[in-house]
């Protein structure tokens, strides 16, 4: 009798990989984050010092220093994925679609759905696309676009839609689950990694404060409705208080085929944005997160990007306006059902982030040094 060769097992997850994989189950599409307010609010409430739901949907957890006059840190990420709303159902049971945020015509067909209804829970179903043998000329050629597109829920009427509980308005987004690629290549595809990777690094920041209080107080907020126009955040900026803000947001990395001289990579650690189309970021914010990787040996890249904007965006309009900037993770596909990241550079976020918090009492704050202003950017005297 031979002895058989023992099969490797595969490393616990993380922290933050068991966080993301809990949030990416849920499907929340802009304005119906519902289920991922649940889940965020359930995993912060043993951390946080306080945790409260906004009237818009953010969630907000305090954890506070250990000092009560040390700086006031915002960090953000947002909750919401791209989707759609049922806008019709037609006689035939088919439905139409309104999209919710950056989706791209060209993936939408062949895709499944979940809807999920208000009384029936979710309901599967598949956007439908003609099949390859009936296809024309002029089909493969062009792109369908969404407005010609429908969701097939099994049904043969609209009275069968209605009877599965589906209405107009109901929320739509893309099945999937959090799968690792390859054999333990540390890589892993799912549907709204764009941002709940996010908010499973702000989850896992939360928690390294558990024993000891961070040096600053730490404001976490998981916004909604940031890719229909960073609306949760802009609602908090109203009255929020802080002295730095940082938006924690995936960002498109072009290390693919189709691109040459790659900017972005995957596996190459997170990036430190410089700009992108909604804010330029302070210098005092840009210095310090590069600092905090260099103190402690931590590769980043430096991000610029017009195609894209955060929370930030919003963010650096607090009081009347704190430092801000922005820290990404490189993700490939985004705003798809099958967006690819790479765990190091989710691990390697909360280490920058968590160096960062370190640094902060001790950081300046001033945008550009004058002899009569103190180095937290107020004017001495």
């Amino acid at each position: 009798m031979t002895e058989s060769t023992p099969t490797a097992q595969p490393s616990p997850l993380p922290s933050v990989m068991k966080h993301l994989r809990a949030l990416v189950e849920a499907t929340g599409p802009s304005g119906s984050e519902e289920d991922v307010v649940q889940r965020i609010a359930a995993a912060a409430r043993p951390y946080a010092d306080s945790l409260d739901v906004d009237a818009f949907g953010n969630v907000i957890a305090v954890r506070n220093a250990a000092q009560e006059n040390e700086r006031r840190c915002v960090l953000s990420a947002h909750m919401d994925e791209v989707g759609f709303r049922v806008y019709k159902i037609g006689a035939d049971g088919f439905l139409r679609l309104e999209k919710l945020g950056g989706l791209d015509d060209r993936i939408l067909p062949a895709q499944r759905v979940w809807i999920r209804t208000e009384n029936t829970g979710k309901l599967l179903g598949v956007i439908g696309t003609k099949s390859a043998h009936l296809l024309g000329d002029a089909d493969r050629a062009n792109v369908v676009p969404y407005a010609s597109l429908y969701v097939d829920v099994g049904a043969r009427s609209q009275q069968e839609v209605l009877e599965m509980g589906v209405a107009v308005g109901d929320p739509v987004g893309f099945v999937g689950s959090l799968e690792e690629l390859g054999r333990q290549s540390g890589r892993y595809t799912a549907h709204a990694l764009d941002d709940r990777a996010g908010c499973a690094v702000l989850l896992t920041l939360l928690e390294r404060f558990h024993e000891t209080p961070p040096p600053v107080t730490l404001i976490l907020v998981f916004s909604v409705q940031e890719e229909v126009g960073l609306r949760g955040a802009s609602a908090l900026a109203r009255h929020l208080r802080a002295d730095v803000a940082l938006a924690l947001d995936m960002t498109a990395g072009d290390d693919t085929p189709e691109f040459s001289g790659a900017h972005l990579h995957l596996g190459a650690g997170p990036t430190v944005k410089m700009m992108d189309a909604s804010t330029q970021a302070h210098p005092a914010i840009r210095r310090g997160l590069l600092g905090a990787a260099q103190k402690r040996g931590l590769a980043v890249q430096r991000e610029v990007l017009k195609g894209i904007g955060t929370d930030a965006g919003a963010l650096q309009y607090l009081g009347q306006g704190v430092p801000t900037g922005a820290v990404s993770v490189v993700n490939r596909y985004t705003h798809s059902p099958v967006e690819v990241l790479d765990s190091r550079d989710l691990e390697g976020a909360v280490t920058l982030l968590e160096g960062f918090l370190h640094d902060l009492p001790g950081l300046d704050l001033r945008f550009t040094a004058l002899p009569d202003q103190s180095p937290d950017g107020k004017a001495s005297g």
